[in-house]
């Protein structure tokens, strides 16, 4: 590999494929988490595997024009416009691995129990209202960590 492969590899975090699978997802009791990585063309020294959970609300709010208020084309364009608020309402970080060499062509996998505790809402996906679940697995390394990017997954 050159040293433009390993810069790259550095600032992107295209050290490693991660994966993460979760299965039956509810606030009640605890589930698991399945992580996978596929490490690339160099050793990995890492300093842990950790997930990332949030949950997010999105709700869809109306351009409303006050009365008497002129309104050029661009507003008229904005006002049959429908705008999202997202706001995290629930965010949690669990190490699942600690500091190891993950070695170049190799395939890994960890499991995590993950609990919901104090989260309030399950998943919803109403007209102008969600509720959105989210995770990503992630490998902490020096420069951009490989991870799994965030995956929607349904809590009930």
């Amino acid at each position: 590999m050159g040293i433009f492969s390993k810069i790259a590899n550095f600032v992107t975090g295209g050290s490693a494929e991660v994966a993460v699978e979760i299965d039956n997802a509810t606030l009640k009791e605890p589930f698991r988490a399945k992580i996978s990585a596929s490490i690339h063309n160099d050793d990995l020294n890492m300093e842990r595997v950790y997930l990332l959970i949030r949950c997010v609300e999105e709700k869809q709010e109306e351009f409303k024009a006050e009365e008497n208020q002129s309104i050029t084309d661009n507003e008229r364009i904005l006002r049959d416009m429908n705008e999202w608020d997202r706001e995290v309402i629930y965010k949690k970080e669990l190490n699942v691995a600690d500091k190891m060499v993950l070695k170049s062509g190799s395939k890994y996998n960890w499991e995590s129990t993950v609990d919901l505790a104090g989260a309030e809402f399950p998943s919803k996906k109403e007209d102008k209202h969600h509720i959105l679940w989210q995770i990503q697995a992630g490998i902490d390394v020096p420069g951009n960590d490989p991870d799994s990017g965030w995956i929607e997954f349904d809590v009930k």
